[in-house]
């Protein structure tokens, strides 16, 4: 068997491509996060070099005490789903792990975009799904940007099996042109 390489930011771009397409496939969110959360992580680490950080492992003007919390919080369902030395009985509310979750898929690409340049159709999709269904998230964008162009698509307005069909399309595409 040959070998086949590949670096660390083709793994978080491979599991990101996957967690998108098992978001709007409507499939399992304890799946889904485990997967962008591993991705966001190699992200962070390879991050790191290059001064790039996690909007939301990172959020701006915490005390050392506060940050600490917080990290621990957002590594809780990720770290539950992964482990079960500490806790073999324990039980996590997965109730707001689908939002939770999309914020670390948006957080992951954008990391991917400022580490590599660029993203895989799917983050394009997601990206603009998701600011077209939070625009008040990212209200202090300037009203020419890039970004309030994505809102004006309306996928926001799209069901998931309708982007579903749309991603499959564009993969096929992306096969043709190879």
């Amino acid at each position: 068997m040959q070998p086949i390489w590949i670096d660390k930011i083709e793994v978080a771009r491979r599991q990101i491509t996957e967690a998108v397409t098992l978001f709007f496939e409507l499939r399992d969110f304890v799946v889904i996060h485990t997967v962008i959360a591993s991705a966001h992580q190699v992200l962070i680490d390879v991050g790191k070099e290059q001064g790039i950080v996690s909007v939301v492992k990172n959020p701006k003007g915490m005390t050392r005490e506060v940050f600490r919390k917080h990290v621990r919080t957002v590594n809780e369902p990720y770290n539950f789903f992964k482990h079960a030395d500490k806790d073999p009985e324990g039980k996590i509310n997965i109730a707001p792990i689908e939002r939770f979750t999309s914020d670390f898929m948006l957080d992951a690409i954008l990391m991917l975009q400022n580490i590599s340049g660029e993203i895989p159709l799917e983050a394009k999709i997601f990206w603009s799904w998701f600011v077209s269904t939070y625009p008040d998230e990212l209200s202090d964008c300037p009203e020419d940007g890039a970004l309030k162009h994505l809102m004006s698509l309306g996928l926001n307005e799209w069901d998931f099996p309708t982007i579903r069909q749309f991603l499959t399309f564009g993969e096929i595409m992306q096969e043709a042109n190879k």
